[in-house]
């Protein structure tokens, strides 16, 4: 059977590649497994002569057999970790550690920085201090340090 003069696998085909790149779009990890039957479906069409029915009944269960099945399997794969109070405790800054200024540090305004273990790092502070001044490391808001002049 053909729609406009392309055959229907290289529709599904088409359709299942589109259905995973669309997931990339809308992150769920349920889209992508429309594709798979939609590849599933290309493979068995080509193979196979069938009906626009089976076409549809075969890309249904094969869709639904992969949500079942292999999504608890890669959402375990793919799943992005969470941090919580323990993770952020690993990340430790040497508070009272004297550093130098390498860009000037402005009133509570996030963009001057200052060399820490070898690496520029944002910082903040309650009153203007230049570059090459030395200032103490008091606390830190994310990646952000929180400065005063020594």
């Amino acid at each position: 059977m053909d729609i406009l003069g392309i055959s229907m696998n290289i529709i599904w085909l088409l359709a299942g590649i589109g259905f995973i790149f669309l997931e990339f779009i809308i992150p769920g990890l349920v889209i992508a497994f429309f594709g798979v039957g939609a590849i599933i479906t290309a493979i068995i069409t080509t193979i196979i002569d069938t009906s626009i029915e089976v076409q549809v009944l075969i890309f249904s269960i094969s869709s639904i057999l992969c949500i079942i099945f292999l999504r608890r399997y890669f959402t375990k794969i793919f799943a992005g970790k969470e941090l919580n109070a323990r993770d952020n405790e690993n990340f430790n800054i040497e508070m009272g550690k004297i550093v130098p200024v390498v860009e000037l540090i402005e009133p509570n305004v996030i963009g001057g920085k200052v060399k820490y273990q070898g690496a520029l790092w944002p910082a903040k502070a309650d009153h203007t201090i230049s570059p090459g001044e030395s200032v103490e490391i008091i606390g830190r808001e994310n990646l952000t340090l929180i400065v005063k002049k020594k």
